[in-house]
């Protein structure tokens, strides 16, 4: 089963559980980066830029992988596809009765849920004990001829007559097992929905024990929840600068919604992919959009992306502004990748404004943050790489999205930014 996705993962450490008068439930947690000490996964021997290098790395690579795999999209398969790598947030969940806490990266296009099982053929190893469905008295085989089963792409029935599931995704990392369904409890939320138990399992998921699924499609989480319990199909999230030690937030139906001074919200489109519509950038008073007006920028927003990916005849137009503005000496990137480098040793570069324009009237404003990072000692680059001409769509990455509550609402259709300090 060919996979892509967009994905954000976290690592919920408290939850606040919240009844909403008037039918509705909602829900708030704490998310860590993957790289913040406070992660499970951190590798706390890297260095800040090795860490940061990592991440461009990982970006790159996964970039790669959305693309490569954008024609695997279909429209009759009723899990979304996805291409996780090894995530740039992890979230911890229960799974099972009595419930056992887990570890797992949380993808926004993914769907269903997944976790390492027993008995395991080949399992990577992983923080947390792996979980075993028969000490589980919620746990239940879901059935190859059931219709869940046969609306799941490439689904085989097992010898004893179960679900079978094999996910490939982008970078070739894997699993393999069979769904069921069990309880996930998150916080006070428990919910009884279709998982992945897999018993073959390998590549870039670091310690974790699988994948939480938060897409818009009918087995992520998000959609299960609505669909068995109160909580509405709205989640929204507020990710902390790269270079913050501090945490930030995600929340869950009625706490999910996004208002007040300074919102601003752009159609989502009708695919699972969370999509939007990039039409123009302005640097001060320059402003930057496609050539071709009558071209339509489709952007994936992307929380497991570190980079930004947008239209080349932007790109080129926002580091033209950028280099006749900022007054620090322009610089080549050590490595190679970045168009616009400058020296940033010692004193502050003069960045001016920076406005991205998406449909609807969105106008997002930028900060300092959002743009530029050190690469190396004294070199700062900015965060924002060209599309090619074969390049299907544009990824707004997390750097962009820092310090932002950006709000999904999947009844309406919307996403929302709201300027926030998320840490």
């Amino acid at each position: 089963m060919p996979a892509i996705s967009i994905f954000f993962s976290l690592l919920l450490t408290s939850f606040a559980f919240t009844a909403v008068y008037g039918g509705g439930i909602g829900f708030t947690a704490t998310l860590f980066h993957r790289d913040s000490p406070q992660s499970p996964i951190c590798n706390q021997s890297l260095s800040y830029y090795d860490r940061l290098n990592n991440a461009i790395r990982r970006s790159i690579s996964r970039a790669d992988a959305l693309f490569q795999c954008a024609a695997a999209l279909t429209d009759n398969t009723i899990e979304s596809p996805i291409s996780p790598g090894g995530g740039e947030y992890v979230m911890s969940v229960s799974i099972g009765t009595p419930p056992v806490a887990y570890v797992a990266i949380a993808d926004t296009g993914s769907d269903p849920a997944w976790t390492q099982c027993m008995p395991c053929k080949k399992c990577y190893p992983q923080s947390k004990p792996i979980f075993d469905p028969k000490k589980s008295t919620s746990f239940r085989h879901v059935a190859c001829t059931s219709n869940t089963c046969q609306s799941v792409g490439g689904a085989t029935c097992g010898d004893q007559g179960s679900c079978n599931y094999s996910i490939v995704y982008g970078d070739k990392t894997y699993s393999k097992g069979e769904l069921g369904t069990d309880t996930i409890t998150i916080g006070s939320t428990s919910v009884n929905m279709v998982i992945g138990c897999g018993h073959e399992s390998g590549g870039g998921f670091g310690t974790t024990s699988g994948v939480i699924g938060l897409a818009g499609g009918e087995l992520s989480i998000v959609t299960q929840m609505s669909k068995k319990s109160a909580v509405s199909r709205k989640f929204s999230y507020c990710l902390p600068s790269v270079t913050s030690q501090g945490s930030g937030k995600i929340n869950f139906g009625k706490n999910a919604v996004v208002s007040g001074p300074g919102v601003v919200s752009t159609p989502l489109g009708p695919s699972t992919m969370y999509q939007m519509t990039l039409e123009a950038i302005s640097v001060g008073n320059e402003r930057h959009a496609v050539r071709n007006a009558v071209v339509k920028v489709n952007m994936i927003i992307d929380s497991g992306t570190t980079l930004s990916y947008i239209p080349k005849d932007i790109h080129d137009g926002v580091v033209s502004s950028m280099a006749k503005i900022i007054g620090s000496k322009r610089v080549k990137d050590p490595s190679n990748f970045f168009g616009l480098c400058y020296s940033s040793d010692g004193h502050d570069a003069n960045i001016p404004a920076i406005t991205a324009h998406f449909a609807g009237g969105a106008d997002v404003r930028l900060g300092k943050e959002n743009m530029f990072m050190r690469v190396a000692g004294g070199v700062s680059c900015l965060m924002l790489t060209p599309m090619t001409a074969s390049d299907p769509f544009g990824i707004w990455g997390n750097i962009a999205q820092a310090n932002f509550l950006i709000g999904y609402d999947l009844e309406k259709k919307t996403l929302s930014f709201k300027p926030t300090v998320c840490a």
